[in-house]
């Protein structure tokens, strides 16, 4: 039997369906985060982030899908009115869970990783999570991400260019968050690899690609590289467009992501980080057989669209 698993994220939802060692993705942007910095998912992002995650359903419901999974990440769990987006989906036929962020970051690991020596970032819309693997993995998730960071700060606009004075009062912004990730010693691992929009879009302007694809996979990017996109990142919005292999709903949140990346690489003194297609849908469905896990398997075709 076919299985699907959908990511509802800050910034867009989704779709995985896994047939064989292939996973075919899908996604559409929602940013359910947005307008949530005070601690409330707001109405308008979760109607359209309930349409999406339907919508999402029907289509693997249409591929042959006979068993599907919807789990939510940072925007979710950390909002005072969670049990009503829960709701609105459980209205639609659609189970829910909600995975704190440790178990966020081991799913993104398992779906990345190669094993001993590894580091994994995963630099999300509401959250950052970091995973190492000493022996056994460990894992720290934080509220840090590309939609959080222009969210909490009026000034910090997307869409304008960002000076050196928005860059640094950015900096300042992340540094203490970044320096809860030194208990895990990631300087000690071996490679580092990241996944999500952040680094598989750094790849992709790197490749020039002209639509996003899994050639990202395994691209290499020295930390001079991010450093120099990052430069091109901070133009304004409108020219950031124009920039081969940057999708049109990850412009504006894309330079802070960038920043959050790089301040990580120096401060743990990675010289490069391998970009990774795998990543948590992946992880998922290698962990959610589990019996602790807690997923909650649905028919994808008893949603009421």
């Amino acid at each position: 039997m076919l299985k699907g698993v959908i990511d509802i994220g800050t910034n867009s939802v989704r779709l995985g369906i896994q047939s064989g060692k292939t996973m075919q993705k899908y996604v559409i942007t929602t940013r359910l985060g947005q307008g949530s910095a005070k601690g409330r998912l707001q109405p308008e992002p979760m109607r359209r982030t309930a349409e999406a995650v339907c919508s999402l359903l029907q289509k693997a419901a249409q591929q042959g899908v006979g068993e599907a999974y919807v789990y939510a990440t940072a925007a979710v769990r950390e909002a005072e009115n969670s049990a009503e987006f829960e709701r609105m989906l459980a209205d639609r036929g659609v189970l829910l869970q909600i995975l704190p962020g440790t178990k966020e970051a081991l799913i993104a690991f398992a779906g990345a990783a190669n094993g001993e020596g590894d580091a994994v970032i995963d630099i999300g819309g509401g959250s950052t999570e970091v995973m190492v693997k000493h022996m056994q993995v460990r894992a720290l998730s934080r509220r840090l991400g590309a939609v959080r960071l222009p969210d909490r700060k009026e000034r910090f606009d997307g869409r304008t260019g960002i000076d050196e004075s928005i860059k640094r009062q950015t900096e300042a912004l992340i540094a203490p968050v970044i320096e809860e990730y030194a208990p895990l010693h990631p300087e000690q691992a071996q490679r580092l690899i990241g996944v999500s929009g952040t680094p598989t879009t750094l790849a992709s302007m790197k490749l020039g690609l002209e639509r996003y694809s899994t050639a990202v996979q395994d691209t290499v990017l020295e930390l001079d590289e991010i450093r120099s996109m990052e430069t091109q990142l901070f133009a304004p919005l409108e020219q950031r467009l124009c920039i081969k292999g940057i999708q049109t709903d990850r412009a504006d949140i894309l330079p802070f992501g960038v920043i959050i990346l790089e301040r990580f690489m120096t401060r743990f003194g990675f010289e490069s980080i391998t970009v990774s297609d795998r990543d948590s849908l992946e992880g998922f469905l290698t962990q959610c057989d589990a019996p602790d896990f807690g997923a909650k398997p649905f028919d994808p075709h008893s949603i009421k669209a």
